[in-house]
């Protein structure tokens, strides 16, 4: 198993907002300790969790409407 399915197994235990959280501390910590061949996979991941994030708070504004 690589760090990318790792991370994956990790994401799909968290919400959108923590999984969001966790990515962006992973890329402060690659960025951090100069670790770029991680920087560009967790980068991928951050964006993933965060258009997840955008669409679970889209379904929720939208159902909080009606």
């Amino acid at each position: 198993m690589d760090q990318a399915d790792k991370l994956r197994e990790l994401f799909d235990k968290k919400s959108p907002r923590e999984k969001l959280i966790y990515c962006r501390d992973k890329v402060r910590e690659a960025i951090r300790l100069g670790n770029q061949d991680d920087i560009k996979i967790l980068m991928a991941e951050l964006e993933h969790a965060q258009i997840e994030f955008e669409k679970s708070h889209l379904y929720e504004s939208v159902s909080d409407t009606g």
